[in-house]
């Protein structure tokens, strides 16, 4: 009870186990931007024991995911400064709460007795469909995605606004978008 799980593609809070059924509070919501719907669902048991259902489930003690900012990469762009440039940005705004993730991270090496890399953020450079892609993936705090995502945006906006080698690397519109698909 408490938990917030995923279940038959519904995400909510479970507020009861009963014997026969499961009451969950919807969320709805995009990302991890979630709120309460008003509604309660309710599933029989069963549904957990059904193959193809998964049940996802946040690791006790932990409450962070995985972002990531993507850009486009010019043809002519220099990929390796774009790279430099946005994960300095996106760094800076994470050792803001870097201290509260790896938190987090020691609890879950704790509970699970497994060594695990520290979550930090990171850059992938990969081919798309409209060229070459880079992204920065770093870890946010569930309960805090929407305004750290703000902040995220309105760091990278004024960067590229800014920086003329960078506005050059860049074709498009900068997204910022969750790492795992649910």
């Amino acid at each position: 009870v408490g938990d917030r799980i995923s279940v038959a593609g519904i995400t909510g809070d479970v507020v009861d186990i009963g014997l026969v059924r499961l009451y969950l509070m919807e969320m709805a919501g995009t990302g991890l931007d979630f709120y309460p719907t008003g509604r309660l669902v309710v599933f029989s048991n069963s549904v957990l024991f059904q193959t193809g259902t998964p049940l996802f489930k946040q690791i006790p003690g932990t409450e962070y995911a995985w972002h990531e900012v993507v850009v486009m990469i010019a043809p002519s762009g220099d990929h390796k400064a774009a790279q430099q440039k946005l994960v300095a940005a996106v760094n800076g705004i994470y050792s803001k709460y870097r201290h509260q993730i790896e938190r987090q991270h020691s609890e879950i090496e704790r509970r699970v007795d497994i060594l695990i890399e520290t979550p930090r953020p990171e850059a992938r450079l990969q081919f798309a469909e409209g060229g070459l892609e880079l992204l920065v993936r770093y870890p946010v705090e569930i309960r805090r995605a929407p305004d750290i995502d703000e902040e995220m945006t309105r760091t990278v906006l004024q960067l590229v606004e800014s920086d003329a080698e960078l506005k050059t690397a860049v074709s498009g519109t900068p997204k910022i978008r969750s790492a795992i698909k649910g």
